[in-house]
């Protein structure tokens, strides 16, 4: 599931391909809740095409979800192209971001050369509130995931912990405090801080607002392109442990594909090469509403053209 970019950015990051695709596509019942508006299913694979077969496989509509979407289920995979002839690819200007890597923007701009080589026409564009979507983000998900998160108080849900002669406040206590990881805990904090009584139109409602704006910097962009080209993420992979002491430069991490989440677009990460370490580096393709054809596209005439075969070397 991705509800900020965690099917991306791990795709991104082990030389795989994965798509999100539009909020509602495939049905989400059975998963744990993190953020109701923004939780999406999709499938990472080895290639495109796979991506492709899956996503006919696990896309439909489910009278369990509330969130699913009655639409017949497009044949992506008899769909694919690489031909892009046609095709407006947007390049906005706003993720070029501060202190980003020589070879993410290297890499970016080898993938417009990718695209132009495969039919399409590179065009500007301009998502203003771009820069906003992060603390959105990190407002909206915390304050979803705190109120998904209440069940979970060993009575109905989930693990039970009860201490001997505990009270009923005691076992809320002791079930939540062992069963919930020290993020889990940050992210359910943020987001009772935010919902409280004195905070919540201060925080929540202004972040819903911002997620109204970035929504509309989209719609207004399809005026001018068909899919958007941008990196999938701003570095490459992290060691295990490395930024959990700093979890700001770990929420940073996300700032090329929460704006996408936040206005429920399909899009994917493809491998486009490696960085000075041999690590994998992504690039994005992020599509208008439903069109996931033109993703899947867009992402093939990449793919074909990175020709990405690096596996990593064996440890033992």
């Amino acid at each position: 599931t991705d509800t900020g970019g965690s099917i991306r950015q791990p795709a991104a990051f082990t030389g795989i391909s994965g798509i999100k695709p539009t909020y509602g596509r495939c049905s989400r019942w059975g998963t744990i809740a993190f953020a109701s508006s923004l939780d999406q299913a999709g499938p990472m694979a080895r290639d495109v095409r796979d991506c492709a077969i899956m996503l006919e496989a696990m896309a439909g509509f489910d009278a369990k979800d509330a969130t699913s979407l009655q639409l017949e289920v497009p044949a992506w995979e008899r769909g694919l192209s690489s031909d892009l002839r046609g095709l407006r690819v947007g390049v906005p200007r706003e993720y070029r971001v501060d202190d980003m890597p020589a070879e993410i923007d290297a890499l970016w701009r080898t993938g417009i050369a990718w695209l132009k080589d495969a039919g399409a026409e590179i065009v500007d564009v301009s998502l203003p509130h771009t820069k906003y979507a992060l603390p959105a983000y990190y407002i909206i998900a915390p304050a979803e995931a705190s109120s998904n998160l209440a069940r979970y108080d060993g009575v109905r849900y989930g693990l039970r912990d009860l201490p001997d002669g505990a009270g009923l406040q005691d076992m809320y206590a002791a079930t939540r405090a062992d069963g919930f990881g020290a993020e889990v805990k940050r992210r359910i904090m943020i987001g009772t801080y935010v919902l409280s009584a004195g905070f919540y139109d201060a925080y929540y409602t202004q972040a819903q607002k911002v997620r109204t704006l970035i929504a509309r910097d989209f719609e207004q962009a399809w005026a001018k392109c068909d899919v958007l080209l941008t990196p999938t993420a701003p570095s490459a992979a992290f060691a295990l442990g490395e930024k959990s002491a700093d979890p700001i430069a770990m929420y940073l991490n996300d700032v090329f594909t929460v704006p996408s989440s936040l206005a429920g677009l399909p899009a994917m990460s493809v491998p486009g090469g490696l960085d000075g370490q041999g690590l994998p580096l992504g690039l994005q393709i992020i599509g208008r509403p439903l069109d996931e054809q033109g993703v899947l596209n867009a992402s093939l005439a990449l793919e074909e053209r990175a020709g990405f075969a690096a596996r990593p070397e064996a440890w033992w």
